[in-house]
């Protein structure tokens, strides 16, 4: 299979610090609680990380759980990430801007055996690219600067 190239546009909406990301036609508010400057309209993109790599356990799970013969009657994933936002508010240099650590626990509801079980949630770790990317991938980033004139 060829390579494909996932997108997403994030625009700021002009109140607060909330923006609306559109990805695919589907628009999704990003925001922050009230403490750190927001509406609390939305999830903040940390924890949109949490939900993107719990989101891609679970399909990877239904997904892949035929190859492994395992029944799936429910999967849940439950995550935590531990954060110290002095990092990113730039008050302690000391401290990474983003997750220190990230923790999850499947939750799996099937009759099915452990080994098999066991066999599919390997493959899951082994192949879910929300994982592998928060494990380090290059990022790259470059600005357009537009000026609006002043009337």
């Amino acid at each position: 299979m060829a390579k494909t190239t996932f997108a997403s546009n994030v625009k700021w909406s002009g109140k607060s610090v909330l923006s609306v990301a559109n990805m695919n036609g589907k628009e999704v508010l990003i925001d922050e609680p009230k403490h750190l400057g927001g509406t609390d309209q939305g999830a903040n993109p940390v924890e949109y990380v949490l939900s993107a790599l719990g989101g891609c356990i679970n399909v990877l799970v239904v997904s892949f759980a035929k190859l492994h013969d395992v029944e799936v009657k429910g999967v849940e994933v439950k995550i935590e990430g531990d954060l110290d936002p002095d990092g990113f508010l730039g008050k302690n240099p000391n401290v990474r801007a983003g997750y220190q650590e990230i923790r999850y626990q499947i939750y799996i509801d099937s009759p099915s055996s452990q080994e098999n079980i066991q066999s599919l949630i390997e493959h899951v770790e082994k192949s879910c690219p929300v994982k592998d990317t928060l494990q380090g991938v290059p990022v790259k980033g470059e600005t357009t600067i537009t000026a609006t004139a002043e009337v």
